[in-house]
């Protein structure tokens, strides 16, 4: 920068401010500005001429000018040194003549780039699209300084947000110099205003648009600002916000009791500073019934000083309100209903939590376990019973709640000395338990077991006395028919034969009828039992009968089951020697299959032949039902029965679908093997 009043050569000579200025390289009136400075301080002398330009000069003292020739050096390098402002000149046209290192830090232009260039070329295209940078020049040169915001286009063509302020600098006269141009580059904070701003937009959003109350509160406990919502539960005008008090509505207590001033949410925040939440009342007001209100009351801190605001939520709890009032209402009819239920009920009833404790005990289950109400309370089922937390019982209960599925057993319970029926109903809350003494009944069915284990023993005995009979008749049948062969007419042979034949069906109807009681006596323990096994070996028992009608045998890969090898065999045996006997005409076509159900499998034979009405499907496993003469098909009537009784055995059922002429299929459940052959 050009030196000014340096040693010697300039002490008092006079000035004009623009020559300072100019020597400077900074604005008119800037350098008006610092001279005046100096002046006041005795550093310079002015003087305006009648000309009316301002002229400075140094005194002729050495030293005065040393010192003054310092700071006017120091303050020309401060306005070029300045790096957070671009600091520059401009032509009256707006032609840039001076260049400080701040501009060049923000615009991205160095001095030799720029000066010379028309101040536009900050502009956005947009902006000299509407000719702002002349109006600006315009608006200095009318207002000697004009202020401005906006976005600027640096060397590399970024942008950045800009505070500008240009000053119109005139010479003594008033002729315009040209302008100084101060830019300071405001992105940073407008990117924060602008996000304190979205932040405020959003607040004020969440506050207008939040389905609760919310409202502030002076240390007057005036209303100073109100949401919508707050404005109409409370049922006041927002034109009364900072007028009206909140101890201007009245509150009531769940016993419909005055809540006093002091005992308020409100008062407690103020003196405590402490928040108060969920404070429950009714506030009383002209066409409202019981509005209940939930209140929060939270201290608005700034640090600085104790709490002088509050903010306040309010919540509508009219219906919740209304919904547990109804709920008590009802659960209390529910207890009176449900003690009248369990009066009438005549099992030993009692109920469990979740912890095991008794919640609900009649005076069936007092009267079985011997045990009062006033025993049980607040007590543990395990903790009354200990004798029982080991064993059957403890397993069925903790199995139910686990797996939450009923359940019922029967088990013999030596401390009351009785067989019990348990019927367990669990739910999330714990379990329902209704109990059932069974003795007579138990001793009943051991009873009957052991008739039915007699008559079987009988049936047996009788069946295997009247074979020796039979096989005699037939004997001396065949023997008087082989020794009197020419002696008998036509009629003779004819009426042996019948009796032959009958001799034949009924031991056949004995050994069937033997078979059948000897199913569960004589049967073997189940084990894991391979039907692809089972059905070959039957195939090959009826080969002759099957080579004899052409029949044909479809089956796909039948599973494991636990079974007893030889009395699955007898029940396929049957089905098959039924399907080939019932065919009709045509030839026999039977299909077996499985089907996977839960824990069994179901097992199907279907066939083409006759059918069965179903009107008979029930008839057919009844012991000797028949529902064909001999004349038309043989069979003893015992095989379909046995076959039941073998299933049935086995845990499963067994049953019939059919139709007239549309074939037969027979289904029989078998458990799944639980540890299948490998």
């Amino acid at each position: 920068m050009n030196r000014l009043f340096s040693n010697g050569d300039t002490s008092g000579t006079p000035f004009t401010t623009a020559e300072v200025a100019e020597r400077w390289e900074c604005p008119e009136q800037i350098a008006e500005q610092q001279l005046t400075a100096f002046a006041d301080r005795g550093k310079l002398q002015t003087k305006e001429p009648e000309s009316g330009t301002r002229i400075w000069w140094q005194p002729s003292d050495g030293t005065q000018e040393d010192d003054q020739q310092a700071k006017l050096q120091e303050f020309g390098a401060f306005v070029s040194a300045v790096k957070d402002y671009a600091i520059f000149m401009l032509d009256p046209d707006g032609t840039i003549g001076s260049w400080n290192q701040g501009a060049k830090r923000i615009k991205g232009y160095s001095e030799d780039e720029i000066v010379g260039q028309h101040f536009s070329t900050f502009y956005t295209e947009e902006d000299r699209a509407e000719g702002v940078p002349e109006t600006n020049l315009e608006k200095a040169t009318e207002r000697g300084r004009v202020e401005d915001e906006g976005w600027r286009v640096r060397a590399d063509g970024s942008r950045f947000w800009a505070n500008v302020v240009i000053t119109a600098i005139r010479d003594i006269d008033g002729t315009l110099q040209g302008f100084t141009k101060v830019t300071r580059d405001m992105t940073e904070q407008r990117e924060y205003e602008l996000q304190l701003q979205r932040e405020r937009d959003l607040i004020e959003q969440i506050f207008e648009t939040i389905p609760v109350g919310i409202c502030v509160l002076d240390a007057n406990e005036v209303f100073t600002r109100a949401n919508k919502e707050a404005l109409d539960l409370l049922k006041i005008n927002e034109t009364d916000l900072g007028d009206l008090s909140i101890t201007s509505r009245d509150l009531y207590d769940s016993e419909d009791t005055p809540i006093p001033g002091d005992d308020r949410p409100w008062k407690e925040v103020f003196k405590t500073g402490q928040s108060v939440y969920d404070f429950q009342c009714r506030i009383d007001q002209a066409g409202v019934d019981h509005e209940w209100l939930s209140i929060n009351a939270v201290p608005l801190e700034d640090g600085l000083s104790e709490t002088d605001r509050i903010v306040i939520s309010i919540e509508d709890i009219t219906d919740q309100k209304q919904r547990q009032q109804q709920l008590e209402q009802r659960k209390t009819e529910l207890e009176t209903e449900l003690g009248n239920i369990l009066g009438r009920i005549s099992d030993a009833f009692f109920a469990l939590d979740e912890d095991w404790k008794f919640t609900h005990y009649n005076e069936f289950a007092a009267e079985l376990f011997q045990k009062s109400e006033d025993e049980l309370a607040e007590r543990s089922f395990w903790e009354v019973f200990p004798d029982r937390n080991d064993g059957q019982l403890s397993n069925e209960f903790r199995e139910a709640v686990e797996r939450q599925e009923p359940t019922s057993f029967e088990l013999y319970d030596e401390e009351v000395d009785a067989w019990l029926n348990y019927n367990v109903y669990p739910s999330e809350s714990g379990l329902s338990i209704y109990v059932h003494e069974i003795t007579d009944r138990k001793e009943y069915q051991q009873k009957l077991e052991e008739s039915n284990e007699r008559l079987e023993q009988f049936a047996y005995a009788a069946s295997h006395d009247l074979e020796e009979p039979l096989r005699m008749v037939t004997s001396y049948l065949q023997l008087l028919e082989q020794r009197y062969a020419d002696e008998l007419d036509e009629d003779a042979e004819e009426f042996i034969e019948f009796a032959v034949d009958g001799a034949d069906r009924m031991r056949n109807m004995i050994e069937g009828l033997l078979a059948y009681s000897r199913v569960e006596t004589q049967g073997k323990p189940l084990e894991s039992t391979d039907l692809d096994e089972v059905l070959t070996e039957v195939c090959d028992n009826l080969q002759v009968k099957i080579a004899e009608t052409d029949t044909e045998i479809m089956s796909e890969s039948l599973p494991q089951v636990e079974g007893d090898i030889a009395q699955l065999r007898q029940v396929f045996q049957n089905l098959l020697d039924n399907a080939i006997e019932y065919s009709g005409d045509d030839r026999p076509r039977i299909r077996v299959e499985a089907e996977r159900d839960g824990e069994e499998w179901i097992v199907s034979v279907s066939d083409e032949g006759i059918g069965i009405d179903p009107d008979d499907t029930d008839r057919v496993f009844e012991v000797f039902q028949r529902l064909h003469t001999y004349d038309e098909y043989e069979g003893t009537g015992i095989g379909l029965a046995l076959s039941q009784r073998i299933i049935e055995r086995h845990g499963g059922e067994i049953w019939v679908d059919s139709e007239p002429g549309d074939g037969s299929t027979f289904y029989f459940t078998l458990p799944a093997a639980t540890q299948p052959n490998t």
